[in-house]
């Protein structure tokens, strides 16, 4: 096997292992995909291409969640306002993707990583009444939409944001899954327009389906086999390890 050969092989490899360990996350957990595999293959791949891998999977997962929980869309809150802005904000970040300092994505991404493990483990209770959401949803549309086209993460603000609504779960994960599957789907269409879809990318990120839509059944079925605490502390040790190692990417690439 040449050197060419070897190298497509180990990336490929780890494009399938990040897939495969989100999906499970997803499975288990319900959410978690982007969290997990985008850092998992920026640390090997770099962060756009990890992004643009990311965006077409994001799609199909959402598409399934929005599926199952459609019935509760009526009960929601505040998603034109979010949708629109987000939308905005989306295209504006994926243009960045194509032009930003790979260093300062770098550090962009460890940052919503760390953002993430705080809100995971904090107790903080925020409680949003309608007046007030109807202020903020604008602004908090915007930037999300910024972070999910410069780094496909936008899950963290949205996560925290929707949260503090207090709205029933069934709710809650469908105004999320809403969010993210606009937000990602345009990003796709973004990330197409400026070029970032090369040939080779378009193929990794098809096949990147094979593993989640065979890894997401089985993380599904095991949920209630697993302590949620051990399987937690376990994805925090996985996803800290992975900010600090773009951190140091994200310093170094600066100097």
């Amino acid at each position: 096997m040449s050197g060419i050969d070897r190298s497509l092989v180990v990336e490929l490899a780890i494009i399938l292992v990040a897939i495969g360990i989100g999906s499970f996350v997803k499975g288990v957990t319900g959410s978690g995909l982007p969290q997990i595999a985008i850092p998992v293959m920026a640390v090997f791949l770099g962060v756009e291409r990890a992004v643009v891998l990311m965006a077409i999977p994001g799609v199909v997962t959402n598409t399934w969640l929005l599926w199952r929980y459609r019935g509760e869309l009526r009960a929601t809150r505040d998603l034109p306002i979010l949708l629109a802005t987000g939308t905005v904000g989306a295209i504006a970040g994926t243009y960045g993707l194509d032009v930003l300092d790979p260093a300062i994505l770098a550090l962009v991404l460890a940052t919503m990583i760390v953002v993430y493990i705080v809100m995971v483990t904090s107790s903080l209770e925020v409680h949003l009444k309608p007046e007030h959401s109807r202020l903020t949803s604008g602004p908090v549309g915007l930037v999300a939409g910024v972070l999910q086209g410069a780094t496909g993460i936008s899950g963290p603000l949205l996560t925290a944001y929707i949260h503090a609504y207090r709205l029933p779960k069934a709710v809650y994960v469908v105004s999320l899954v809403t969010l993210f599957q606009v937000y990602a789907v345009v990003q796709v269409i973004t990330l197409w327009q400026v070029g970032l879809y090369t040939g080779g990318r378009l193929a990794e990120s098809l096949l990147s389906l094979v593993p989640m839509m065979l890894i997401l059944p089985l993380g599904a079925r095991y949920a209630n086999r697993i302590s949620q605490q051990a399987f937690d502390r376990w994805i925090l040790a996985l996803l800290a390890g992975t900010a600090a190692k773009l951190v140091w990417d994200g310093v170094t690439g600066l100097w």
